[in-house]
């Protein structure tokens, strides 16, 4: 097929037409070879190809480089080609009941399957669950029994099978296991060393980046004794045998196997554009671009791309790449990956993705967010990103934009995560950068708890995680967020302000700081001094926002990090049961929370701050709880560890007063020294005061009290406490707590009895306690308590009037009293995929 063009031209072929502008190509001929079509087009200085309709095959990468800048490969209008990375396999003769073998082409090394363009199912145990396929089909490792992991046990490397899960296999070394290691934050595909029978102590070849904690999911893979079910497949390495259960019946299935790890590389070009043009089919990243400028992909289609590390599309480096109204789905890791910019300069590439649609992502890889951005100056806006394993967007870098996305069911299958996140171990992360004008909903999370999944679960809306700071967080709207709608966790200098946040599980917002004494800072705080001493003498980094202080003096002089914050003007619903906010480690005298509006449906709002008004009732430690009278030497009855570290000691002394020894340790089941005084009853929703004298062995020590409950197998609660530096000398501490109320998130009906909690952290000295006494007291309503305790002094709790919260329409009227506030209207037409023009 010919096309007339008014310009030199050259028949070369009976399939195409070569021209000095244009090369049109199909997918049978000598250009359905791309590589072929790009040195053509190279030959004639050609600068477009036009793709018919079609499948195009690829055995080897398309490299695009310098010499191909310019060039723009875009669909014949009208057409859908498809381009795949895959071979195809034929060739199947029966094996067994359904299943069918033939041999996989040589020199290819199967680890991914498709069957009428769509991935299967690596043979597996337990069988993947179509009905669930999110919480069901795994299995749990074992606990330990009452005594604990055996001694010298290997956390990374051994774990316990459940004797209904134990397996057996003619090669347990070709085995992987696909576990939700530790904090289930993630997934690790680790390969097997061996399976004991008799112990059921699974043994890995390799340490996994994660503790394996008993209660973790997990399911065995690649093992043909596994292939039982409909869509399994699997390859044996030793003969060559490829082996195949297809979903439905079918004697000569289309099977292909991805072959190439990228199907298209642009390195150091410019101005390459790819246009309306499908692709699938790769074990890494589909389109990759090193070092490129000016590059578009736009209107394309991206599906079930990429093995446990591949993703849709990545750009590294060079300068104003976009990628545009494409689709992106079902990719193994990630979808879109930008990184790039000069961290010390502040400069960056101005790589965009906006107004693609993203979802279905980390098909292997559990950690694959919707869209990644490393760098400055990257931007992210306009999306529709949903269904997402863990984040819709991950970042770090200063400058960067995330602004305008329609972002929801996302963190479906880890825990302690956000919508969108960013952390700032390196104390420069991700200043100067914009999260604003998100629509954001349904963010999700999943635990694994000694019951099993657990969903919704721990996680947030949006999570400047880490000491992350200097983020404008502006015009966002976000609801039905598993723990909060936004989680400050020692965030600094970060102004939350115009924002709505309602139907959160437990809080509507948090600002959870650090003290010097917590792990968080110490482990981080060798990199938070080298990140900002790489910038701190750089002319582009002066008269930003907080970085006047250094991570080396990072303390205010009320002992707390974080400051600098300012949360104001948003609308805050709540929720039956959930908190307005929830503040730890964090004042009002270094951080700002007013002008905002609080409405809990016409009903008290809530805050957790447990102020108390007068006694009601005796002292609940009276007889046999008190310290009176006992016999120095001895630990009184009721009194006892609940985290003992080492062989430390708790008894009376001479002085009448109750002493514990401090010590840490490296066991996580007994981090610290912490005690424990004997049951007292307590009621729903009730109040109650607690005094007592404490002191220490050495100045500074920090002492914790705080009101606890625990029932065996129903779980653990204790209320929100308070820590005294103890000195040598006595002195008097008081303490308040609310016991939850009914209807509460955080209500538990077991909760009928609580104890003293005492806690130290010091690794030496001792701890003393005495005049301990327990009384009921009148509960105060908690919004004044908090405005007491310095927050929201100008906020008010009234009806902001959405139109139809109830139906997710948080359009205000125009009598909405947060308009008092300084509340700015939020262009909602504005958000996720805009029309064209």
């Amino acid at each position: 097929m010919f096309r007339l063009l008014p310009c030199f031209s050259l028949l070369i072929s009976l399939q195409s037409l070569v021209c000095a502008q244009e090369l049109v190509i199909s997918p049978v001929g000598d250009f359905a070879d791309l590589a072929k079509a790009r040195d053509e087009a190279r030959r004639i200085k050609a600068k477009t190809m036009v793709l018919k309709s079609g499948t195009y095959f690829l055995s080897k990468t398309l490299v695009l480089e310098a010499a191909d800048s310019g060039l723009s490969f875009i669909a014949e209008p009208g057409a859908a080609p498809l381009v795949a990375g895959v071979v195809e396999v034929g060739g199947w003769k029966p094996f067994q009941g359904a299943i069918l073998k033939t041999t996989a082409p040589k020199g290819v090394t199967p680890k991914q399957l498709l069957y009428k363009g769509e991935r299967q199912i690596l043979a597996r145990y337990p069988n993947f669950d179509p009905k669930d396929p999110l919480y069901g089909g795994w299995a749990f490792v074992e606990d330990f029994p009452a005594s604990g992991a055996p001694q010298g046990h290997d956390w990374n490397r051994e774990l316990y099978v459940k004797a209904k899960d134990l397996r057996k296999w003619a090669h347990p070394e070709d085995v992987q296991i696909d576990i939700f290691a530790q904090y289930g934050w993630w997934n690790f595909l680790e390969p097997v060393l061996s399976l004991d029978s008799s112990s059921r102590k699974l043994t890995l070849a390799k340490a996994c980046g994660y503790d394996l904690h008993p209660h973790n999911r997990f399911h065995f893979q690649n093992a043909l004794e596994e292939l039982d079910s409909p869509g399994e497949w699997f390859w044996d390495k030793r003969t060559g045998e490829l082996y195949f259960w297809p979903p439905k019946k079918d004697k000569a299935p289309k099977v292909w196997l991805p072959v190439v790890q990228s199907i298209i590389q642009i390195k150091g070009a410019s101005d390459v554009k790819i246009v309306g043009i499908d692709f699938t089919g790769c074990e890494g990243t589909a389109i990759t671009m090193e070092n490129a400028s000016n590059c578009l992909i736009e209107r394309c289609r991206l599906d079930q791309c990429g093995g446990f590390h591949g993703a849709g599309v990545s750009i590294n480096g060079g300068a104003a790449c976009r990628v545009t109204r494409c689709e992106i789905s079902r990719t193994g890791s990630s979808g879109v990956g930008l990184t790039g910019g000069d961290r010390k300069k502040l400069t960056g590439p101005k790589h965009i993705v906006d107004n693609c649609h993203i979802h279905d992502v980390g098909f292997f890889n559990k950690n694959g967010p919707g869209v990644s951005l490393y760098g400055v100056e990257l931007i992210a806006e306009h999306n529709h990103i949903h269904h997402c394993p863990r984040m819709a967007v991950q970042m770090s870098g200063n400058f960067c934009k995330v602004e305008w996305n329609h972002i929801h069911h996302v963190v479906l299958e880890t825990q302690d995560g956000g919508a969108i996140y960013t952390g700032g171990r390196d104390w420069i992360s991700s200043r100067g950068t914009s999260w604003s004008y998100n629509l954001i909903h349904d963010v999700v999370g999943c635990g694994q708890e000694k019951e099993g999944l657990k969903h919704p679960w721990f996680t947030f809306g949006l999570y400047p995680d880490d000491n992350s700071g200097g983020i404008d967080i502006i015009g966002n709207i976000v609801y039905r967020c598993a723990t909060s709608c936004i989680h400050l966790h020692n965030s600094r200098d970060c102004r939350v302000e115009n924002n709505i946040f309602s139907g959160a599980g437990k809080y509507a917002f948090d600002l959870h700081g650090w003290r010097e004494d917590m792990s968080f800072f110490k482990n981080h705080l060798k990199t938070m001094i080298e990140g900002y001493d790489s910038v701190k003498d750089e002319p582009a980094w002066k008269g930003m926002r907080g970085m006047e202080i250094n991570p080396r003096h990072p303390f205010r002089d009320d002992g707390t990090m974080m400051s600098g914050n300012v949360v104001s003007r948003n609308i805050v619903l709540c929720e039956e049961g959930s908190l307005y906010g929830d503040i730890r480690h964090c004042t009002p005298k270094w951080n700002t929370i007013d002008q905002n509006l609080a409405w809990a449906a016409g009903m008290p709002v809530r805050t957790n701050v447990s102020r108390v008004g007068n006694d009601v009732g005796p002292d609940l430690l009276a007889g046999a709880g008190s310290l009176d009278g006992q016999v120095a030497g001895s630990t009184p009855k009721g009194w006892g560890w609940n985290h003992r570290p080492g062989k430390v000691e708790l008894r009376m002394t001479e002085d009448g007063a109750l002493t514990a020894d401090s010590a840490v340790s490296d066991d996580p089941k007994n981090p610290h020294s912490t005690f424990h005084g004997p049951n007292v009853g307590l009621k729903p929703g009730g109040a109650y005061r607690i005094r007592a004298r404490i002191k220490s062995s050495a100045p500074g020590m920090r002492v914790e009290l705080a009101l606890a409950a625990y029932e065996p197998g129903k779980g653990y609660w204790q209320a929100k406490g308070a820590g005294f530096a103890a000195s040598p000398e006595w002195q008097a501490v008081e303490v308040t707590a609310r016991v939850p109320r009914q209807g509460a998130s955080d209500f538990k009906d077991w909760i009928k009895t609580g104890w003293l909690r005492i806690d130290s952290h010091s690794p030496s000295g001792t701890v003393s306690i005495d005049d301990v006494v327990i009384t009921e007291a009148e509960p105060l309503d908690e919004w004044n308590a908090w405005q007491a305790e310095g927050w929201d002094q100008n906020s008010l709790v009234a009806d902001p009037q959405f139109i139809n919260p109830d139906q997710d329409d948080f359009r205000l009227q125009p009598t909405s009293p947060a308009f008092r506030l300084g509340f700015k209207k939020i262009p909602f037409e504005l958000m996720g995929i805009q029309p064209e023009g």
